[in-house]
């Protein structure tokens, strides 16, 4: 029966996206296959020379719940940077045609974040206060001070293979896509990271990626599993025997001036722990990225044990379009399916980011939550984001 449920949910929300999603079109270049464009740092610095560049952010986000009654708000200050060791550029045109800057052969990478909340709870917070195990956003936690990246770099084999090791979030290596960012895209955690991945927030480990030509990669990621996603400050002892390891295939395809499809699979494992059993899945990302148009549709599927994630089963669908040269317009939906409890919810989500002068993004968000466990068994969450770069 819950099966039934899911599936009834899924082709509902996927026919009511597709037939909502027929929309004008503007030419920019902020979006880019596979969400690896800027991931690593900001496109604004406070300070950049040969060799150094620092970037400082600033997001604040407050969010609503109309049949609850109930709101969060939280705010995060982040300063990311770059050091060059070794100033050897790299040709990777495969990496060109996504968007990513070159880095030097061997280069150090940092970052460092406050999270607090503005609010008796924190938009985080709000997700459970009212019933939703979809979650209603990615971050904006009551979390404090984080070191969230701190490590090396190193590029081997003119551009093809590269290796970081430290301290580390992996998810900016894996399981991507172009609008998977809850500080300037998508809010819901179905849409801006994957709730059926049990991903550490960070911690010491290491990721490796093999461009093995224009159309094929490879990716293997390895790193602690003591800093869950509702753990603590993790250190950077390297002596832990509970390890996060995945592995990803990727393969892209088409023609880059008017449109290029990407399809990622990812399997990977979690160890058990003192609290939790041991874990494991996988995910299925379709990305396709007109080029012409400046409009990105993704899909995904994902799946995993349930031990250690909020969701064993989860689909998702979602669109992006520049308008007005600088906006950006979204639409998702997703329905995923309670590991806890074996519920069954769905989302629909759609925003407006609004580029205003001196660097800032203002977007309000609506979603419509439905499903067991909310009450009425459905509920609607505004949201108002700012976002800005230094």
């Amino acid at each position: 029966m819950e099966s039934m449920h899911f599936l009834r949910y899924s082709m509902a929300l996927c026919l009511l996206l597709t037939s909502a999603v027929q929309g004008g079109v503007d030419e920019s270049a902020d979006l880019s296959l596979a969400g690896l464009k800027n991931s690593d740092t900001s496109s604004q610095s406070i300070f950049r020379n040969d060799r150094l560049d620092v970037s400082l952010t600033y997001s604040a986000l407050v969010q609503g719940a109309v049949v609850d009654s109930k709101s969060g708000a939280s705010a995060e200050t982040a300063l990311t940077g770059r050091y060059v060791f070794i100033d050897e550029k790299y040709p990777s045109p495969l990496l060109n045609k996504l968007g990513v800057a070159q880095d030097g052969a061997l280069s150090l990478k940092f970052r460092f974040r406050y999270r607090h909340k503005l609010l008796a709870l924190s938009a985080a917070e709000l997700a459970p206060a009212i019933g939703s195990f979809l979650g209603t956003t990615d971050g904006f936690s009551n979390s404090g001070f984080e070191i969230p990246d701190f490590y090396i770099q190193q590029v081997f084999h003119d551009g093809k293979l590269e290796l970081r090791y430290g301290q580390l979030s992996i998810e900016s290596r894996i399981d991507n896509h172009a609008l998977r960012s809850a500080k300037t895209s998508f809010l819901n955690r179905v849409f801006s990271t994957n709730p059926t991945v049990a991903f550490p927030r960070f911690g010491a480990g290491a990721t490796g990626r093999w461009q093995i030509n224009d159309k094929f990669s490879l990716t293997g990621v390895l790193t602690q599993v003591q800093a869950s996603k509702s753990g603590a400050q993790v250190d950077f002892d390297l002596n832990a025997s509970d390890l996060f390891s995945g592995i990803q295939c990727g393969y892209e395809w088409g023609n880059e001036d008017h449109c290029s499809n990407h399809l990622q699979l990812l399997a990977w494992g979690a160890d058990a722990t003192e609290d939790l059993k041991n874990d494991f899945g996988f995910s299925l990302t379709f990305e396709q990225h007109y080029s012409e148009m400046d409009r990105s549709l993704f899909a995904r599927i994902a799946e995993s044990q349930g031990q250690q994630t909020d969701l064993d089963r989860m689909a998702v669908i979602g669109i992006g379009q520049i308008v007005r040269e600088d906006d950006l317009v979204g639409i998702g939906a997703g329905v995923g399916h309670s590991s806890v409890k074996g519920h069954v919810q769905a989302v629909l989500e759609v925003f407006y980011r609004y580029q205003a002068p001196f660097n800032l993004q203002i977007t309000p968000d609506l979603q419509l939550l439905v499903g067991d466990g909310l009450r009425a068994d459905y509920d609607i969450v505004a949201g108002l984001r700012g976002h800005i770069n230094f």
